[in-house]
């Protein structure tokens, strides 16, 4: 029997390839759901058009989360947090200067993510211990299981549309500059008949019509032609091999008793922290401490000269609509990447609760000013970024320490990029914002991974090209935690194209 812990979009990445080579794999889970009520108002408003919706359940929907050390309220899924909540209390980490979640989630953190891809730039392979072409098929099959829109059929907001002809106006002149620009490749179905994108404008408050891709459903839909067993309620806490198997020590998450199941092979896709958790339990019961590779995050808005008219009235995606890339060797040998958000009604709520009691004799004015904005989420490569350490602890369920170490490299970096953008404002069209500059905390960006990079030649707590750690036979770590470098793009589509790699690939014997 093969098992993969976490159903997250590694783990179902890795039970993809695991059906293509003819195995039912059993996919160990806490699987916490969406809550009743939530459940409920998503089927409300899935069952109606758009312009059908009652408005306190819209309201209902866009409930809003904490907000992060870089402006941003924490995004929810109809108003619910269960993608964050914290299903095992046992195991908590210790955070310092660090801002990393556990998803417990079924379907992980794929429940409210932003669900930007990017394959990874050829120049990071040269820190790989694989060729760019190894990943091609994998990429490949990836984006067919997410049925990814890489082909423009969304439909783009007049407001970023304006943007987007400014910026092909002035190409030349900004390419010399080392300002690139794209539409983003999206995992969205464009035009899925029921499912397909309504630009109904709740892409940042979950979306009733799951066109965004989410690994949950995407699981519902393996359980349900039973390609895959699925076992909820588990926390895993190690593993141990033996000769003829891997012996998987878990816990029940509504009452603790012990679990044990045994695997002929286990592939691990629980998430940079609660993989590190479950892997140092598993070879080591001293303080070990791993170095975590992280992006730091950055937004800045970004106003343009001309207002998107009545653009509050238009039917919208409102995920990110344009991709900006700063490529200059002059302020960091790593390009920049740069998601820019358009009009949502996100920014005049948050604007009307800084204002306070100015809002209402300054609502026309904010209505004007929101017309004309973008904000950037800007992310750097982990080289130029804050470091993450992570300390096991002393706890029988090895509760980890993870501490933030905040560089200033990044952050110079990033006031270097608001400053050349603001040098190419006339090319733009737009004008950033320097003094409403944020930085997040160290793994805000939750672009975090390389605590198991992979090498050719392995040594330490590095792993081989399968993801596999000396001393764990059978053992595959296939989430982020095994990518050998974490570059300023998206980095969910090449860790899924890469479990996927790893688990259609790597040797089985003996494992029927």
């Amino acid at each position: 029997m093969i098992y993969i812990v976490g159903s997250g979009p590694a783990g179902i990445a890795t039970a993809a390839a695991l059906v293509k080579r003819g195995i039912r794999p059993v996919i160990l889970d806490v699987g916490v759901e969406l809550d009743p009520a939530s459940i409920a108002l998503k089927s409300r408003l899935a069952a109606l058009e758009p312009s059908e919706w009652d408005p306190e359940d819209v309201a209902l929907a866009k409930s809003l989360g904490q907000e992060a050390a870089c402006g941003i309220p924490q995004k929810l899924s109809f108003g619910s947090n269960f993608a964050y909540r914290n299903a095992d209390p046992s195991s908590t980490p210790a955070f310092r200067e660090a801002s990393v979640f556990r998803s417990f989630a079924r379907g992980g953190f794929s429940n409210v993510w932003g669900a930007v891809i990017q394959q990874l730039p050829s120049r990071e392979f040269h820190r790989w211990p694989l060729e760019e072409s190894e990943l091609v098929s994998h990429y490949q099959a990836v984006g067919a299981m997410i049925r990814a829109d890489r082909t423009g059929q969304i439909r783009r907001s007049t407001q970023t549309r304006d943007f987007y002809d400014d910026l092909l106006a002035h190409e030349e002149s900004l390419d010399r500059q080392g300002i690139r620009f794209e539409y983003p490749s999206l995992a969205v179905r464009a035009m899925d008949g029921e499912t397909g994108c309504r630009y109904c404008g709740m892409c940042l408050y979950g979306c009733p019509y799951d066109s965004i891709f989410n690994a949950g459903q995407q699981l519902k839909e393996l359980i349900a032609n039973g390609m895959v067993a699925y076992v909820r309620g588990v926390v895993v806490d190690r593993l141990s091999t033996t000769p003829d198997y891997v012996r998987i020590e878990s816990r029940t998450v509504d009452g603790g008793a012990h679990r044990v199941f045994n695997a002929k092979k286990v592939f691990v896709a629980a998430g940079v922290l609660e993989t590190a958790r479950i892997v140092l339990n598993s070879v080591s019961r001293d303080f070990v401490s791993l170095n975590v590779a992280q992006s730091d995050i950055f937004t800045v808005p970004i106003v343009r000269y001309r207002p998107a008219r009545s653009i509050e009235h238009e039917r919208l995606s409102t995920l990110a609509q344009i991709v900006l890339k700063i490529d200059d060797a002059g302020l960091t040998p790593h390009p920049v990447h740069l998601q820019l958000y358009g009009y949502n009604d996100l920014y005049m709520r948050m604007l009307s609760a800084r204002l306070g009691w100015l809002n209402a004799p300054l609502s026309a004015a904010m209505h004007a000013f929101v017309r004309r904005l973008f904000v950037a989420f800007g992310y750097l490569h982990s080289e130029v970024s804050s470091k993450i350490r992570i300390v096991r602890g002393s706890t029988k369920e090895g509760a980890l320490r993870v501490e933030g170490q905040i560089g200033s490299e990044g952050q110079a970096v990033a006031r270097a990029v608001v400053k050349k953008l603001f040098q190419n404002r006339n090319q733009l069209k737009a004008l950033p914002v320097p003094f409403e500059l944020r930085f997040g905390t160290p793994g805000e960006g939750s672009r975090i991974g390389s605590s198991f990079p992979m090498n050719r030649a392995p040594n330490g707590y590095q792993t081989n090209i399968w993801g596999a750690l000396p001393g764990l036979d059978n053992v595959h770590v296939v989430d982020a935690s095994v990518l050998p470098s974490v570059a300023a793009g998206p980095i969910t589509f090449t860790a899924m194209a890469n479990a996927h790699r790893i688990a259609l690939e790597c040797p089985l014997r003996d494992v029927a």
